[in-house]
């Protein structure tokens, strides 16, 4: 394969440094732009420059100056990551948040579906805000009379990729290959990325399409340069892991589409700066909350639902006993700052769920529904539903409600203890091994005496263990038993990190999943397409002093 490399020297654009809105000095930044220091996961950094680049052509002049000066750069927009990807450890931070126009619209006859261009920057939330009041005006039209069709359709459009942190931005979805609770339905964001646009650290640019360029059967790439030079390179020698939801590692299989190299790289590879997305239509949905007696209930509930033709839900949400005391104990101190029923006091776990909503089968979807609670006992008066627009944010709310009181929590032990951070587990298990691993989780924190709760997308055989220490010494204890998590589920053929990827805080983890050989592998990567080392420098993968 040898893929269409654009020279930087056509954009005729010259950006000097000076015009680039930055801002410089560690103390200003450390004083005054903080948070672009660090993501969700608190992991603290330091950066001597932060740039705000609007275009492509000021990017490849940062890259540029960069290169020249052997400087590192993280790539940062939103900061909603929790693996301390955009954390940068020198040099400088280059956000893409100005970056943040959807360009354009386009209709694949061949698909059938709509597309749209948008730059990094734009968030989830922002791109179906858009998509639902079909504010399409100012946008190109990429293909013949996409816009008008757009414009004209009765029917209501989104992007179905739902991470459960919808203000995150579409360039560090496409990084992470971020997922969440509608991968059950929709597969994570790989599958919907049409094209990218992504520049080197040589500030050269490459301009992908799907379906075009392919790995040949040795599993050779080739990059033709915009200094005449070819470079040629082999992609890892193992398969990528999709048994299961995995977010873990470069992704690498046979004949591999050369876009998905870059798509869940984490920006080691190089800066995402346009990105074409599948949309499709939006169809209604009614929003369950079933309350159970044991935790076993709960997930035979799971499992049956998950492959139900007549209820189809998109996504399938678990929280245990544990978690659910968490929130009764919030609903107790201040019964408004969940927005929902009391939760039910003999509630030992909870399934959240959605179903199709059409007024033809709502029938037949409910006498299913009724049919599967009476063979597991399930009192569904005791359980919540509901279809319209603010109902959909008031679940939205309840589940985000458990995660935010967990950060509240930490954040107040860390006034005591400044290093003391959470411990959230990210792990997926093929689904024969679930319950196995579930009783693990249980078995161990309870033998350790640590404070703890699950949560998360059950659908998928992927749940969030979060370890709530209380001292460094809890702390410590906790991370022996998140490696041994690790490696119980690699053993089980799962992943160490099912959706948020690897970043700096879980990259001794990776060794449990990947052989030294294939850790160099990635690392050969990563040289041949960043020879300096100048992107994201620390993520997914360490250097040695001498290999630097």
């Amino acid at each position: 394969m040898s893929s269409h490399i654009i020279n930087s020297e056509e954009i005729k654009e010259k950006i000097s440094l000076d015009k680039i809105h930055s801002i410089q000095g560690k103390n200003r930044i450390f004083t005054d732009f903080s948070t672009y220091l660090m993501d969700e996961s608190k992991l603290n950094g330091v950066a001597d420059w932060l740039f705000f680049p609007k275009s492509e052509a000021e990017i490849v002049s940062i890259l540029k100056f960069l290169l020249k000066n052997k400087i590192r750069t993280y790539i940062s927009a939103a900061r909603t990551g929790i693996v301390g990807a955009c954390v940068p450890s020198s040099g400088t931070v280059l956000s893409t948040e100005k970056m943040n126009k959807i360009i354009g619209i386009g209709l694949d006859n061949n698909k059938g579906n709509y597309f749209i261009r948008v730059e990094p920057g734009v968030t989830l939330n922002e791109i179906n805000d858009t998509l639902k009041k079909k504010e399409i005006e100012n946008v190109e039209e990429l293909t013949p009379r996409a816009k008008k069709k757009f414009k004209e359709s009765n029917k209501e459009f989104h992007y179905p990729v739902d991470p459960t942190e919808m203000s995150a931005t579409i360039g560090g979805t496409v990084a992470t290959n971020a997922s969440g609770a509608r991968t059950l339905k929709y597969g994570p964001t790989r599958e919907w990325i049409k094209g990218l646009r992504v520049i080197l650290s040589s500030g050269d640019i490459l301009d992908i399409q799907r379906g075009k360029y392919f790995a040949s059967n040795k599993g050779y790439f080739g990059i033709s340069k915009s200094d005449g030079n070819k470079l040629q390179f082999r992609i890892p020698n193992y398969i990528f892991n999709t048994i299961v939801k995995n977010a873990a590692g470069i992704y690498s299989k046979p004949n591999m589409d050369f876009i998905d190299l870059f798509i869940g790289s984490e920006g080691i590879l190089g800066v995402i700066t346009q990105i074409d997305i599948w949309i499709i239509e939006k169809h209604p949905l009614i929003y369950n909350i079933l309350f159970f007696n044991s935790e076993e209930e709960a997930i035979s509930f799971g499992e049956f639902i998950r492959n139900n033709k007549i209820l189809s839900p998109e996504f399938i949400e678990f929280f245990s006993g544990e978690a659910l005391d968490l929130l009764k104990k919030v609903q107790n101190e201040d019964p408004s700052s969940i927005g929902m029923p009391q939760i039910p006091i003999h509630a030992k776990s909870a399934i959240f769920f959605d179903l199709p909503y059409s007024e033809e089968k709502i029938d037949k979807v409910f006498s299913e529904l009724n049919s599967i609670a009476e063979k597991y006992k399930i009192n569904l008066s005791d359980g919540w539903s509901g279809y319209e627009n603010q109902d959909f944010a008031r679940f939205k709310h309840f589940r985000h409600a458990l995660p935010e009181n967990i950060n509240a929590i930490i954040a107040q032990r860390k006034q005591e203890f400044p290093q003391l951070h959470k411990l959230g587990t990210d792990m997926s298990v093929p689904e024969k091994y679930f319950r196995e691993m579930m009783k693990y989780y249980h078995s161990v924190l309870q033998n350790a005496n640590l404070k703890y709760l699950i949560f998360g997308h059950i659908g998928d055989n992927h749940v969030h263990v979060n370890i709530l220490p209380k001292n460094m010494q809890e702390l410590r204890l906790g991370e022996k038993i998140y490696e041994k998590f690790a490696k119980k589920a690699v053993e089980y053929g799962g992943s160490i990190s099912a959706e948020h990827g690897i970043g700096k805080i879980k990259r001794e983890y990776l060794k449990i999943m990947y052989s030294q050989k294939e850790l160099d592998e990635m690392r050969l990567i990563k040289k041949t397409l960043d020879p300096s080392l100048t992107l994201n420098y620390g993520n997914i993968i360490s250097f040695d002093a001498e290999e630097e």
